[in-house]
């Protein structure tokens, strides 16, 4: 039986839509993370489009054979059987090409996203890692007190290890002061900051 619903599934993406990729895509702290995140999908995404291609050479193979079985066979239950499996295979190997439709228009636009991104060596990245971590981890600790009035213990053990205290001021506000530290070491560093 044919699909019933195979225009309305062509119609809506069963992966992530382009407005989630560019709007809520991981690492857009930082060009480099956004950079890494790319290139993280892309590697994903081909690698399911190359998995697909190796399943549906197997299911083009296996339906051949059994095409060749079918005309050798004498026994009607035989010749039945081997027409359910033709029939379950050649299902499968049309319900990849939605897999395959989604993940090439999900390469299409993190392949756009990347072209407008430089090119980071793996320095660059690295060297660029202590701004993007202490960027996520004071927006976590800022949604955090938000959300529920205080600081998770792991944020603040994270904030610790980059060099920002975290704890409370003569008026009991939440408050973190940088030290001198590996996350940026500049004039501004020890100066305290209120949430």
């Amino acid at each position: 039986m044919p699909n019933l619903y195979k225009d309305q599934f062509k119609n809506v993406p069963f992966g992530n839509s382009i407005f989630q990729i560019t709007t809520f895509g991981h690492g857009q702290e930082t060009p480099e993370r956004q950079y890494r995140n790319c290139l993280l999908q892309l590697d994903k995404k081909l690698k399911a489009l190359q998995e697909c291609k190796f399943r549906r050479v197997r299911l083009e193979i296996d339906i051949e054979e059994l095409r060749d079985k079918f005309i050798n066979e004498n026994n009607v239950y035989g010749k039945r059987r081997i027409e359910v499996d033709i029939e379950e295979k050649t299902y499968c190997l049309e319900s990849e090409i939605k897999l395959i439709e989604d993940a090439l228009i999900e390469v299409a636009v993190y392949a756009d996203i990347l072209k407008k991104l430089p090119a980071f060596t793996r320095e660059e990245f690295e060297r660029a890692e202590a701004k993007y971590w202490k960027k996520r981890l004071l927006s976590d600790m800022e949604n955090e007190v938000v959300s529920t009035g205080h600081v998770n213990h792991d944020t603040i053990k994270s904030l610790g290890q980059i060099g920002i205290s975290v704890g409370r001021n003569e008026k009991g506000q939440i408050a973190y002061i940088e030290k001198t530290t590996v996350v940026e070491q500049d004039k501004n560093s020890g100066i305290l900051k209120l949430f």
